[in-house]
């Protein structure tokens, strides 16, 4: 007996798709748009065409900083690739404290860098 398939499950995902379009890809689009132009003030778009992309990757400054930021990058892979799997299999599998581990494993990453960094600073600069 064949099964039938029910496609009514993209009724669900289409607003999503619709809400990613509108704040992820309009403004990368506008972005894209932006980099080929000079711009001081939003009535004032000059076409530079690829001029702006020729200079930077003619600039030493812009590959000694993309190496760094290579390396930086392969560096913290090669840590936190090993760590997160042994944190992955040393969580219990079947008791009351998966909630507990998920929970505390989870809950820094509700907290933004950035917000921790900006009230640190605050906090240092008004004492």
């Amino acid at each position: 007996m064949a099964k039938s398939t029910n496609n009514r499950a993209w009724f669900f995902v289409i607003p999503a798709l619709l809400l990613l379009g509108f704040v992820a890809v309009i403004p990368l689009i506008k972005v894209v748009d932006y980099s080929f132009h000079d711009i001081f003030y939003q009535k004032s778009k000059i076409w530079v065409g690829l001029e702006w992309y020729k200079e930077l990757l003619g600039s030493i400054r812009f590959w000694e900083t993309f190496g760094r930021s290579l390396l930086f990058s392969a560096i913290i892979l090669i840590i936190e690739i090993p760590l997160g799997m042994a944190i992955a299999l040393s969580m219990p599998k079947k008791s009351a404290l998966v909630a507990v581990c998920l929970v505390s494993v989870s809950l820094p990453l509700l907290i933004p860098w950035n917000i921790a960094v900006q009230n640190k600073l605050k906090i240092k600069y008004c004492l």
